[in-house]
């Protein structure tokens, strides 16, 4: 008996042993993995091979509960968030997709100025909580400008964090309209950026340009084996996507949508292929008018004035002139809380009919929209707020920008402008002033702005004096695919 029980003693410490040297390499490779010295194909492959042989191995009076559990290792941000962006693989699983895009560039005498809009999408199936975009070789440049963010210079880099209002990127959903204004004394060009965005399971990285990966939706638990697919980029998926659309008895400014309306019968708006269509994707040409100026003539806004102009006269679209620098105008002594109350009732009583309407920034009389640039972003931000469910709304930012004013300078304003209006309203249709009274529409299309769905550019003729020359420039911009609005004609 007793040589039985010291053979058995000696055969259970043989296999406790065998035991513990499996379970004891099972933890190297654990360990080698997670230091990023072997793949995790690897480390998955071998873990399930040692775990099948410990189990076989393991003696009668020694349970499955006593032998260590290794967890998988927790995905925490690393302390240097510029190294982990920098070393990500462009074919990782990262689930979002990075895409800056240049809006504008000038020179001046003291250096170079660069303007780039960014946006995020989030392909993945779970929250964005925060994110940070590192922008690295950022040395001898600086951020003149920025908007819808915050940013930090920090030893060469650049980072990029959220404005209050996009921190959080809901599952299929994206953050645009990110946008800065850069200086360097050099010329200089973005060639390279990252993000690095927190979710409640973990970190995903992704890289300017590249395609995301995303998680297949599956059975398993967040722990469990998901399958990956890759995905190709696709530029649409940030911008150019099909707004929603409008429904008849949708509620418009208190009033549900009618059928035989402008908006009942063409919806919601947009720009496809560098023309004006509906929301069935036929093209649509508006027949509109304006109102006088505001300040002066406020007895033209009314409900049966807009419902004499839709009923006798086919108008589909109301234009609410709103001067800015004329005695009077917004910005010039005029009453900004009373012309405030008017845009709102044309507003209301245009929608009331059915019919589209422009709230029209009218410059004039400064020449450079810039002058009241301040004023502007002020306003446009409150009213695209205030009209961002309506979906019948156009905004035109800067009427006739003329005098010396340039189509840089226009651009310049509109780069500012537009990230105000598309912080509230990602859809509205965004009219942009064009030099010499809105007629060099050339000097656009030869420079259009980046990074922005549902931009057009206005174009203006008065039939007496406006002739061939014109009307080639305007053709000829609309072969180079360039968006036109003719928001005022006449004789």
């Amino acid at each position: 008996m007793k040589e039985i029980s010291e053979q058995k003693y000696s055969r259970n410490m043989a296999l406790s042993l065998v035991a513990g040297m499996v379970l004891g390499a099972a933890i190297v490779l654990v360990i080698l993995w997670a230091l990023g010295i072997i793949p995790p194909t690897v480390q998955e492959s071998e873990a399930v091979e040692v775990s099948a042989e410990a189990e076989s191995e393991i003696p009668g009076d020694i349970s499955k509960e006593q032998m260590e559990v290794i967890p998988e290792p927790e995905v925490t941000k690393a302390p240097d968030a510029s190294e982990e962006l920098q070393e990500a693989d462009e074919t990782a699983v990262s689930g979002i997709y990075l895409l800056f895009t240049q809006s504008a560039s000038w020179e001046s005498e003291d250096g170079y100025y660069y303007q780039y809009v960014a946006a995020i999408e989030n392909t993945t199936k779970e929250r964005i909580t925060d994110w940070e975009i590192a922008v690295p070789d950022f040395d001898g440049c600086r951020v003149d400008s920025y908007w819808c963010c915050e940013v930090e210079t920090e030893n060469g880099q650049l980072e990029i964090t959220p404005a209050d209002f996009n921190e959080e990127i809901r599952e299929g959903s994206k953050a645009e309209g990110i946008g800065m204004t850069i200086f360097s004394e050099k010329e200089w060009e973005l060639t390279a950026a990252f993000v690095e965005a927190e979710t409640e399971n973990g970190i995903l990285i992704g890289k300017q340009g590249s395609g995301p990966a995303v998680l297949k939706e599956t059975d398993e638990s967040p722990g469990g084996d998901a399958g990956v697919e890759e995905r190709r980029p696709d530029q649409a998926a940030v911008q150019g996507a099909k707004d929603p659309d409008i429904q008849v008895g949708d509620p418009l400014a208190g009033h549900a949508v009618q059928e035989d309306t402008p908006v009942g019968e063409h919806g919601r708006l947009r720009v496809e292929d560098g023309h004006l269509v509906d929301q069935t994707g036929e093209p649509y040409q508006m027949h509109g008018v304006s109102t006088h100026g505001l300040a002066w003539f406020p007895e033209y806004v009314t409900e049966e004035t807009f419902r004499t102009f839709r009923n006798e006269w086919d108008v589909d679209v109301m234009r609410l002139a709103m001067y800015s620098d004329e005695y009077g105008g917004y910005s010039n002594g005029g009453d900004q809380e009373e012309l405030k109350r008017l845009i709102d009732d044309g507003v209301k009583y245009a929608s009331r009919q059915g019919m589209y309407v422009i709230i029209d920034w009218h410059v004039l009389g400064e020449g450079d929209p810039n002058i009241h640039k301040e004023d502007a972003i002020a306003f446009f931000g409150e009213v695209s707020d205030k009209y961002a469910d309506y979906g019948n709304v156009i905004y035109e930012i800067c009427y006739k920008p003329n005098g010396i004013v340039s189509w840089s300078d226009v651009k310049q304003y509109a780069g500012e402008v537009i990230p105000v209006i598309r912080e509230h309203d990602p859809y509205a249709i965004i009219l942009v002033g064009t030099p010499q009274w809105s007629q060099l529409i050339g000097d656009a299309a030869a420079d259009p702005i980046e990074g922005y769905d549902n931009i057009m550019y206005t174009l203006h003729f008065y039939a007496a004096t406006h002739k061939e020359e014109l009307r080639r420039s305007m053709e000829d911009a609309i072969k180079d695919g360039l968006p036109v609005f003719v928001s005022e004609c006449s004789i």
